[in-house]
Formats: C-alpha cells, structure tokens, sequence
C-alpha cells in the first residue's frame, strides 16, 4: 500500500455518515451505497504524488491527500457526484479501525493551529474573518474525536468536520451551511484557543453594546447614580420606601437603556416594581428579594467599571435576544406549560427535544397582564400555529417534526418567524430521542450543580428541565396550610425527590390531574419538568407526564377548561384542614435539615434585613452586635472572606456599601453551597 493510499484510507475513516451527508445529500449518499453494495467494480485504477485515482463503473475519480471536497470525476455530474461518494466508501472498508484514527487527527490539529490571523483573513475575506472570530469567541462550541476531528457549533446546528492536509478549503461543513468561510474561520480558531492560543475581539467587533453618543448622561454617571440610589434606599430602610424612590428606579431604568445599558435597565426596571408593590402593600412584596436584588444591581455596577468587564456582552446585556438561521431542526415534542411571572406577564411555552444537537429547545408566546383581552395561554394551546403547516402549539407538543427555515437564539428559544415552516412527521417517539432519563437521584443532583450559574452569570432555564422515570411513587397529598400539593418520588436505592406543586391558576388542572391517577403509576411512567434546589433540599416541578404506551399529558394543559381557577377550588373547611394536618407523611424523610452553611447564611441573611428595614443611617448596636455573632460563627467554618465582609460591616457602622457587599457574597456563597456535595 502506497503511503498515498494509507493516508487516503484514514482521511477516509475519519468521514461520519453526516460528513459524506454534507459533501452531497443524503439521497446521493444512499445511491452511492445501495450501488457499492450490488456489486459495482470499484478499484484502484493508479495514483501520483499527493493523489489517488479510484475506477468507479466506466468513471474514474481522482482524489487528492487535500480532502473530498477536492476530489472531481470524469462524469458530466458538477460537484460531488455519487462516484466520489462510493470512492470514499470503498477506501472506508479497507481503513484500520484504529490506526486511521490517531494518524489523521494529529495533523488536522497540527495543521489548523499553524495558521496565522493574516493567513485565516486572506483566505477568507476581512468580513467573513471577523464573522467568524465573532462566533469563535461568543457562540457555544464542542470539539468532538469520536470519529475524525469535528467542531459543532450547538446554536447554529453546524459542524465543521477537518480533514486531514486538506486545510480550511478541505473542510466539510454539515448541519446549517449559510456563511461556510465564517464556519471555517470560527472552527480554526476554536481548535487553536482549545490549544492555549489567546484570541481577542477586534475593536468595534466585540459584539457589545457601545455607549451611546449624544445621551444626557454617561454610562459612567449612570452607574454613579445608580450605586448613590442604592445606598439612599438603605440608609432610608426598606420599610421607608416612598413614590419618590419607586420614580427615581424608573427614570434611572430608562437612562441605563439610553446608554445601551440593558442588563442593568432590567433589574433597575424590577427594583422599581418591587418597591411599588411594597408601597401597596402587595402580599407578593418581599423585602428580602428586594435586599438581593439591591446587592446584584451594585455588584453589576462595580464590574461594569472596570474596562475588561465592561468589554463582556453578557454584563452589559442586550436590547433584544438576537435569533440565528439554523437551517433544518429535527425535533420531539416533550411538554407545553402555561406560566405567569411576578412582574406581570403571561404565557404558554412548548418543549422540543433537539436529538441532533441533544438540547432543549423552546418556543414561548407571552403578553403583559393588562393586554390580555385577546391573549389566553391556554386557549392559545389549541389555537393555530405558530408556525405555517402546524395546528396547534398542542399538536407539536404530542409530535415528531421537522422545522425548516428554523431561527434560535443562545438560550435555545426557537422564533415565530414568518419564513419558517413545519412538517409533522409522527407522534413523538420519547424512546429514539436519545434524550437522558434520570432514574438516579444522584445523578439528579449533579446535574443541578453542573448547570448552577454563579454570581452574575445568567442562568439558561432550560438547563434546569430533566425527565424522571420513579421507581417508586410514595405518598402524596395536598397541603391546604401552605396550598401545595407533594408526592414523594423515589429511586431505585429508595432515595427520595419531593414533587412540589403550588396551587395558582395554572397550576389547577395539575394537581387535579396527578390526585386523580388511582393507586400507584405504573414504574415506567416519566415525569417531565424543572428541578431546582431549596433549603430542604432538591424539589421537582412537573409540567408533563409521559405514560407507557407513548401518550403525553400536559398536566396544566390536556383537560384544561379555560375559565382557570373554579371559585371554589381552594375553599377547604376548618375541620378538614385540621384532619389533614394530622395525617402522617414520608416526605419529612426527603425534607433535610439545614446544614451548618445554609444554617449560617439564613442567620446572615436575616441579620442584614434587620439593619436594611429600619434603615443603616443609624443602626441599633443591638442589631451590629448580632452580626459580629455571625461573623465569628463565619470564621469558625472557615469562611474567611464572608466573616470579613461582616466584621467590615459592623467596625463601619452599618454602612450601605458595605452591607450590599456582604449580601451579595451570602448570595454567591449560598449558589456555591449548592455544588457542594
């Protein structure tokens, strides 16, 4: 075997069915192997230096060391033809299973990380670099050496697979191919930062948002007003809020939004909410979210004053979410939920499962409360769309289906656009999606942490969706003293996860449904919904069921009136509710106390809203002294940089500066404890 054809046969052994896809189609690759496999003469007919030349039939292929996509045939077909595709299956079934492997991944890799910045930009273009440098450092990125070497970029539903010598030119893009040069560029870049080569944004191209000229104030005062307002409301007290406040949060709101400040404008926005709902004297007013979000505004501040922060579009945010072409998504409908957020919104969100990509997916349609007189989450499950060719969002949440034309931001949230369309292919098939089913509550837990978002990082609420099969369905109830009906979820090691579901309007038809499953489910029934992590330990938000035989139930949706609430479905007497307290329940045991840490950090917390209520302007020597307390107990467990904080708090008397800092580390402290296993 010549040293030509050795390294053709492990080029050819690095090529997937997705790669050979992309050189052509499917339906060409599938010609080219149904024609291998009836027989037709494929042989190697002679070869030069740095090429091979392969008989197909009466054609002859010539394929260069450089790659496939460089490779021509003698017939009249333009491109790559299915002669080239069958060349490549006949080198395939003679390539080593693992010698090929290792010999063609080592010069891929070696190859892409030579090329220079002005090497990559001549190839390309100064508008396709730059493009491609952009996605590089924002866009979300595997790399893949399963088979050969790939880059996917997970959002744009692409994946560059290198070939060995064959440069960025030998490429093969699969997936989405608009921009291929982009692609290339960005996949070339990814592999060199992954080999510690430091790449950084152009000036003017860091895709974050500027400062904008010509507004009355600068981002500079801004962020100084903004940490003044802070400190004012504090030394005031939080139980002193007044109109004027609840004003300057919105004025202030507005002006971060002028000097393309959109992060910061929305938790400005929410301080305002809040401090109008404790001006009215709303039961959803919380002083302690208020403290929190106090303390994430100033931290915001103080790292959008330092330049490199600055520098960092996620910090600085962004006025709309920004939706990608995607091509073709292959996706399963997994569940569809209606929601309502404090700040005033509802909606109705629809969950797909991508097996391609293996992520969530999401589409979610939402109005402001005062605007629902034509909007309704649940009538809109039933209504047309929201994609041409689809009936309802309830069909595509039952099915099997194929976007076209498909556009999704970062978050993984799929557009309503007008250019795409749907083609439902089936009932969804939860068994062939390749989707995770958690049967392990370990595992459970590991996740949770994994996709944790520490200090100002923003959390994906997709991340938080996961699929449980129980082993074991334990006792459930509904709890008419704090509205909220549990069912103890056990594993196979009888370890126990406790379904939490709140009585709201929505949630309704939820709990009617899952306290009308007779008996025990049975172990292969799969539960769909949000996990999250509480004082008591893990809980689960249900929001679909998936039974044996491939029915799903949309718990608040399939069944649903749309009337909401029934006047008189809250309503329970004295007597029973006395009589249920009373019964016994095994969901204590998945209820853990407090360990030291959380125990710690609630004393904190506490000891902080006491001096942030009545206002720090001149605390009670009381209420310090009860801190000093806490601070000690921090350094007893070693927490150093929270007793500090605290001490620091109390030497300064209270000060407002000092106290938000300390907030914010019991926050962040309180997000790393639960990573802590």
């Amino acid at each position: 075997m010549s040293i030509t054809e050795s390294k053709l046969r492990s080029l050819a052994a690095g090529l997937d069915p997705a790669a050979l896809e992309a050189l052509a189609s499917k339906g060409l690759l599938r010609r080219a192997q149904k024609d291998l496999e009836r027989g037709l003469r494929v042989e190697i007919s002679g070869g030069s230096e740095g090429a091979l030349r392969i008989k197909v039939g009466e054609f002859e292929v010539t394929l260069p060391e450089a790659g496939p996509t460089r490779a021509t045939c003698s017939c009249p077909a333009a491109g790559v033809c299915q002669h080239i595709l069958m060349a490549i299956l006949f080198l395939q079934q003679g390539a080593p299973e693992n010698g090929g492997r290792s010999e063609a991944e080592k010069p891929v890799g070696e190859e892409l990380c030579a090329l220079t910045r002005e090497e990559m930009e001549k190839w390309a273009g100064k508008a396709a670099f730059s493009a491609g440098l952009r996605l590089a450092l924002q866009a979300p990125s595997q790399i893949l050496r399963e088979r050969g070497l790939v880059v996917r970029f997970l959002n744009l539903n692409a994946e560059c697979h290198c070939v060995p010598g064959g440069g960025l030119e030998g490429m093969i893009v699969s997936g989405f191919k608009a921009d291929e040069r982009r692609l290339k560029i960005a996949a070339a870049i990814v592999l060199q930062r992954a080999n510690g080569v430091e790449w950084h944004a152009e000036e003017g191209n860091s895709g974050v948002l500027e400062g904008a000229t010509g507004a009355p104030r600068s981002r500079e005062e801004i962020l100084t007003a903004t940490q003044v307002l802070l400190s004012e409301t504090l030394r005031n007290g939080l139980s002193r809020l007044s109109a004027a406040t609840q004003q300057r949060y919105a004025t202030l709101a507005v002006s971060a939004l002028g000097v393309n400040l959109p992060r910061l404008s929305l938790l400005l926005r929410s301080l305002g909410d809040e401090t109008g709902s404790a001006l009215a004297r709303n039961a959803l007013a919380d002083p302690g979210r208020m403290l929190n979000a106090m303390a994430r505004a100033a931290a915001l501040c103080t790292a959008l004053t330092k330049p490199e922060a600055a520098a960092r579009p996620e910090l600085v945010g962004w006025h709309r979410t920004r939706y990608d072409e995607v091509g073709h998504l292959d996706l399963s409908g997994v569940a569809a939920w209606p929601w309502r957020t404090a700040s005033g919104y509802e909606g109705l969100t629809v969950l797909f499962w991508d097996s391609t990509a293996g992520c969530w997916n999401s589409w979610s349609e939402s109005r402001p409360r005062q605007q629902q007189r034509d909007f309704n989450p649940v009538a809109r499950y039933t209504q047309p769309g929201p994609w041409e060719g689809a009936e309802s969002p309830r069909q595509l949440a039952h099915s099997r289906l194929r976007l076209m034309n498909a556009r999704r931001n970062q978050a993984g949230r799929l557009s309503a656009s007008g250019k795409s369309r749907v083609l439902v292919t089936g009932p969804s098939e939860f068994e062939k999606s390749g989707l995770k089913i958690f049967t392990d509550w370990t595992e459970v837990a590991a996740h949770v942490e994994r996709c944790n978002a520490l200090g100002l990082a923003e959390p994906n609420p997709l991340d938080a969706i996961v699929v449980l099969e129980p082993t074991e369905w334990g006792e459930h109830a509904f709890d008419p003293v704090a509205q909220t009906f549990r069912w103890v979820l056990r594993d196979g090691a009888q370890r126990g996860l406790l379904l939490e579901l709140r009585f709201e309007a929505f949630t309704e038809p939820a709990i009617k449904r899952l306290e009308s499953i007779a008996g025990t489910p049975s172990t292969k029934c799969r539960l769909v919904g949000r996990v999250g992590r509480t004082p008591r330990g893990l809980t689960f938000h249900p929001h679909a069921l998936h039974q044996p035989d491939g029915k799903i139930i949309n718990l608040a949706l399939d069944g649903a009136s749309e009337t909401g609430l029934s006047e008189n479905a809250s309503e329970v007497s004295d007597a029973e509710a006395e009589e249920q307290g009373e019964e016994e329940s095994d969901w204590n045991d998945v209820e853990v106390r407090p360990s030291a840490i959380t125990a710690l950090l609630n004393e904190l917390d506490d000891a902080l809203l006491a001096l942030a209520e009545p206002g720090v302007s001149s605390p009670k020597p009381a209420r310090l002294d009860r801190l000093a307390a806490v601070a000690a107990r921090a350094e007893k467990l070693e927490f150093d940089v929270l007793g500090e904080a605290a001490r620091r708090l109390v030497s300064g008397g209270g000060a407002a500066g000092l106290l938000l800092r300390c907030q914010y580390l019991s926050a962040l402290h309180r997000q790393a404890a639960g990573q802590v296993s």
